[in-house]
């Protein structure tokens, strides 16, 4: 609990220093758009060598006409590696603006009862009332204030934020210098977001905005609702729609033009966080006390999506019996060279973000590129926590080298306690892995099946198709594209090695399943042949009881006749003596007889000659009675005569 306010300190501290640097960054950004340029054309001889060294220079500058060559070969430059430490910028504006996306983004401004009233009246659907709960169905639109502080053992408002303005140069800057400092995070955020291009005198104005927040609280997802809810379908984001067939031919408009990706998977919890009451995870009293052989795992999502802004391109029929149903049978392809926004919203409760996708020196020609720089590095964070998780199972599960030497970790490990401490481990995590996996799989096969080749090249029916592949932004964006299509590549091999390992994982837990298994049957084989030893001399105590028990039975017989008191006193011991011996005799030395296997065969040689005996004398008399009523019968019939 007491390392939570400390690193909520430290990325205070953090955000500060950031602040303070991007707000000299914009100065000098600033200083260098009013700055005069020469733009007197070089003689000749100057021209080429002006060519071959290409000066660093602010995308604000007027340029001059530049020889098509050197368009074709500028996409050749550099990626953003050496960039200015002074001005931020890289190598990359040297490209011409033409590259670039020059049309601003329509400004818009909404100011805390706008958020009110957006809470009051919009219709949430079902996805939404859950996410909005704490804010809508408990009373805080009654508040003075719809950012309040959270108590403090609610340890999932743990936001951040990063929202960059992109300019006609493709540089994206934060917007942190608008926040006021000292205010609380959700009210950051909400400055942070609440308006857009609303200076018309501004020297740099926002052709796209990247929004990324981190573990938003129910009132920022308000807030990114009613910012965003013009440009992406806020309700479709909400219901964690990954991927949906067929979105250009949608009767919302926004839908068509947008295109959202989902990552849901597992991370493990963070110290001094909590995931979101709607992310499932284990109980709080496990996440917090974190006892010994547990990992604190919750399921984690993130969002990214894209928003076109711009005119349509092409239009589309869909040809499908539903597409007629829904009466969509045309479609609009929007210009991936328009306004455009980005969206990411990461509910990851573990502090593990990546922290610097974006910055100054880094420059986007249009915003699927933003998207997809984007949309990397959830890649890449995906894969650093399945790898972070996969140590930590593989940690608890597989023994340790120290199985070698000692002895009694093997007899541990070999022999099932009372408590089913193994089993119960290595189900656990052959389980969790092989869920692990298909979660890998499915991040895997999403890719493949969106990003085909045809989506790298430009072909694409419906997802950024290029209309003229001979421009030399098109040729510039294509290439651009090779690049990102590496990267992307590169970390989809890592996942599929990621598989690989996951899966031949759950091989060494099943076989030490297995030894632990056959271990603990021959340990159980060993004592049951242990306990029927013990079973068998009880049967022998019980057989030398039980014929105790019989010697006392004619005793007790021939006492309790005797102890009658009509019984004569003359003689009497004589005759007890007598009948005693007369009783008992005989009844031992039939149980004796019985007892062996040679007694029973005799006794039931001898019942059985006994019962034949006496079926023969019952057939004879038998006999003998019919003789004599044939008799009588014919006796009968002659007197009759």
């Amino acid at each position: 609990m007491a390392a939570a306010p400390h690193v909520a300190e430290l990325f205070r501290k953090l955000e500060e220093q950031q602040q303070s640097y991007l707000q000299t960054l914009r100065k000098v950004h600033q200083a260098l758009a009013q700055a005069p340029v020469n733009t007197s054309t070089p003689p000749p001889s100057e021209r080429g060598s002006a060519i071959s060294k290409k000066r660093r220079q602010s995308t604000q500058d007027t340029k001059a006409e530049r020889p098509a060559d050197w368009i074709v070969r500028a996409d050749r430059l550099k990626d953003a590696d050496g960039s200015s430490v002074i001005t931020g910028e890289s190598e990359e504006s040297d490209i011409e603006e033409e590259f670039y996306v020059q049309k601003p983004l329509s400004p818009y401004k909404f100011d805390h009862e706008d958020l009110r009233r957006h809470l009051k009246t919009y219709n949430f659907n079902r996805y939404g009332e859950i996410l909005l709960e704490s804010v809508v169905d408990k009373g805080r639109l009654l508040d003075p204030t719809l950012f309040k502080e959270y108590p403090l053992d609610e340890l999932w408002h743990d936001s951040h934020y990063s929202v960059f303005d992109v300019g006609r140069d493709g540089a994206p800057l934060s917007r942190s210098e608008v926040v006021e400092k000292g205010s609380r995070i959700d009210s950051a955020i909400w400055q942070a977001i609440q308006d857009l291009n609303t200076d018309p005198d501004s020297q740099r104005p926002a052709v796209g905005r990247i929004t990324i927040v981190r573990e938003p609280s129910p009132i920022i997802l308000a807030a990114l609702h009613l910012a965003m809810n013009h440009e992406f379908d806020m309700d479709e984001i909400f219901e964690c729609l990954a991927y949906a067939l067929n979105r250009n031919f949608s009767h919302d408009s926004r839908i068509q033009r947008t295109f959202v990706f989902k990552f849901d998977y597992f991370t493990i919890v963070g110290e001094g966080v909590q995931p979101m009451p709607w992310q499932k995870a284990d109980i709080p009293e496990k996440i917090q006390t974190r006892p010994d052989n547990h990992i604190p795992i919750s399921r984690c999502n993130s969002i990214v999506a894209l928003s076109l802004s711009g005119d349509p391109v092409k239009r589309l029929r869909n040809n499908t019996t539903k597409a007629r149903e829904e009466d969509t049978v045309h479609g609009q392809v929007y210009d991936p060279w328009g306004p455009w926004h980005v969206l990411n919203i990461q509910c990851y409760p573990d502090h593990q973000h990546s922290l610097d996708v974006h910055d100054s020196t880094k420059h986007y020609v249009n915003g699927p590129e933003a998207f997809l720089y984007t949309l990397l590095t959830e890649f890449q964070d995906a894969e650093k926590r399945f790898t972070n998780l996969f140590e930590k199972i593989s940690k608890l599960v597989i023994p340790p080298s120290d199985l070698i030497f000692d002895g009694g970790l093997r007899d541990k490990l070999l022999f099932e306690d009372e408590y089913f401490t193994y089993s119960r481990r290595y189900f656990w995590g052959y389980q969790t892995l092989g869920i692990m996996r298909d979660s890998v799989k499915a991040i895997i096969d999403s890719y493949q099946k969106t990003f085909g080749k045809d989506v790298w090249e430009g072909k694409h029916r419906t997802l950024w198709p290029i209309i003229d592949e001979t421009s030399s932004r098109n040729i510039y964006w294509k290439e651009r594209m090779c690049k990102l299509k590496d990267k992307f590549e590169k970390i989809i091999m890592e996942l599929d090695n990621l598989y690989e390992e996951i899966d031949e994982r759950r091989k060494e837990i099943r076989t030490l399943r297995d030894q632990l298994f056959s271990g603990t049957s021959v340990l159980e084989s060993r004592k049951s042949v242990e306990l029927s030893e013990v079973t068998i001399l009880q049967g022998h105590n019980i057989k030398l009881l039980t014929f105790a028990s019989i010697l006392f039975l004619p005793l007790t017989f021939v006492t309790s006749v005797f102890s009658m008191t009509d019984i004569p006193a003359h003689n009497f011991y004589k005759w007890f003596a007598v009948t005693i011996t007369t009783v008992c005799v005989p009844f031992f030395l039939l149980i004796g007889s019985l007892n062996t296997t040679s007694g029973i065969e005799f006794w039931r040689g001898k019942w059985h000659q006994f019962f034949c005996c006496i079926q023969f004398w019952r057939s004879r008399q038998n006999d003998d009675a019919s003789v004599r009523s044939e008799g009588m019968i014919s006796k009968v019939c002659r007197h009759r005569r």
